[in-house]
């Protein structure tokens, strides 16, 4: 029974509506009160939500003797409603995607928005959001060393091996030696005697501007706001001036 009450609730009913309309399919048809027993409900909120059910097309009601009865459908009758919730879902969903870019249009873009992560879970939010964004370039400033040591090179090889990943231009300065570079990519190297010593890394894409530190245990903020991003890439090209050209050997 706790099986089919948590397939009922994950397809959409709340957790009262399937414990009831599991005791009305036990019962058959019955009076509130007796329905109210069967499923430890109050009486109140039995009639509530037997005229949600009803709703949904999922009881039915009759009078006899003066007296009012209620009953589940039959459960073939959670078949034809679900599909048809799914139906109507899908469409709104397409309706969404569509109107999605005139939400955009009408939010504020002068307001940055600022996303928060840490751990693992950061860097595969990142990276998600890198082809969410339609972004074609990806710039980066980093310590690799700092960053090989707090991440696992698996994770990083894993998450770069979408095909949206691939497809995108890039430039990275990097502090360090260079490790697994990316195919199609260009490299620069920034000395820590020219440029100082960081603990982390910066990524340029689309209207992102992500930080990624790594004092005390793997953060990462990703900040969206073309006008910051915009200035970021102007600092970018500007290091990348003075950066030194890296050859694979």
């Amino acid at each position: 029974m706790d099986k089919i009450k948590e397939i009922l609730t994950g397809l959409g009913l709340s957790t009262t509506e399937a414990r009831l309309y599991l005791a009305m399919l036990k019962l058959g048809p019955a009076s509130v009160q007796n329905i109210a027993k069967e499923s430890e409900l109050s009486r109140t909120a039995t009639y509530d939500l037997i005229a949600g059910l009803q709703k949904k097309g999922l009881a039915s009601t009759y009078d006899r003797d003066k007296k009012t009865f209620f009953s589940a459908e039959n459960p073939d009758q959670l078949e034809t409603y679900f599909s048809d919730k799914m139906r109507g879902m899908d469409s709104s969903f397409e309706r969404l995607k569509k109107v999605i870019p005139e939400m955009r249009a009408i939010s504020k873009h002068d307001r940055p928005r600022v996303r928060f992560y840490t751990g693992e879970e950061g860097m595969r939010a990142m990276f998600r959001d890198v082809q969410d964004s339609g972004a074609e370039e990806f710039l980066e400033v980093v310590n690799v060393d700092a960053v090989y040591k707090n991440i696992k090179e698996r994770v990083l090889l894993d998450l770069r091996t979408t095909e949206k990943f691939h497809m995108l231009r890039f430039k990275t300065l990097v502090q360090g030696e260079p490790r697994n570079p990316m195919s199609g990519g260009t490299i620069r190297l920034i000395d820590e005697k020219d440029f100082g010593l960081f603990e982390g890394d910066i990524l340029l894409y689309s209207d992102r501007v992500v930080f990624l530190s790594f004092a005390l245990e793997s953060e990462v903020v990703i900040l969206e706001n073309k006008t910051l991003a915009d200035t970021m890439r102007v600092l970018f090209n500007v290091a990348w001036q003075s950066a030194r050209p890296y050859s694979r050997i």
